[in-house]
């Protein structure tokens, strides 16, 4: 009972140790036995050295001395829980910045194994635009069809100026309507495509030539 009681005295006042220290404290302890070092530390403004990692020093870094005085090593304080998730953040934003940049790596090898030129950028790209280019034709056609026989009903309600228009008439000019409105909503998703398709090979052709500007060499092909 008696050294129980010494034993809380000797430690009352003295910093309670996290479990991470305490396993520094362990292991330096171990060190020291096969290698004699000091540790020291500035803490609320004062310097702790020991031949063990300073209690005191739980909260801050620990300088690691050979025996002339010499650095060995610097053991640095815990991290506080704004620290450990700031750290977190940076890791996974430098994670990303790499994995970005192995993403535009692989894009960069893609479009040099697949045009030895410009022109064969322009050659894909008016390849590419074919399809569309022929539905915007193909409505273009219907349009100036369905004007023509847009005008040719209109010129028959002339005929019934003051009389009720008959509802074959009525029902053939809404249907013109819905038809051409049809065929807009083609030519305006035809124009789109076309469009999503220029922006990605004028994107291509942009980072094409600045591969080419910076040494970079398409791929050797055998014909």
């Amino acid at each position: 009972m008696g050294h129980e009681l010494m034993a809380r005295e000797r430690t009352r006042g003295r910093p309670v140790l996290p479990a991470a220290f305490a396993f520094l404290l362990a292991v330096a302890t171990a060190a020291s036995a096969q290698s004699p070092t000091m540790y020291t530390c500035v803490a609320n403004g004062r310097t702790y050295s020991g031949d063990r990692p300073p209690p005191e020093c739980y909260n801050s870094d620990i300088r690691e001395l050979n025996r002339d005085g010499s650095l060995r090593r610097v053991i640095p304080r815990p991290l506080t829980a704004e620290e450990k998730k700031a750290q977190a953040i940076e890791a996974k934003k430098k994670a990303d910045e790499e994995e970005r940049a192995l993403a535009q790596r692989r894009r960069d090898r893609s479009l040099l194994e697949a045009y030895a030129s410009e022109e064969e950028i322009d050659a894909a790209r008016t390849k590419a635009l074919i399809s569309s280019n022929e539905v915007v034709k193909r409505s273009q056609v219907r349009l100036d069809r369905m004007a023509e026989e847009r005008k040719r009903l209109m010129e028959e309600t002339e005929f019934y100026k003051n009389r009720e228009t008959p509802e074959t008439i009525k029902r053939a000019l809404s249907s013109n309507d819905q038809e051409r409105g049809a065929e807009l909503k083609i030519i305006k998703d035809a124009q789109s495509e076309m469009q999503r398709i220029n922006d990605r090979f004028d994107a291509d052709k942009k980072r094409f030539r600045e591969l080419m500007t910076q040494g970079a060499q398409p791929a050797q092909r055998t014909y």
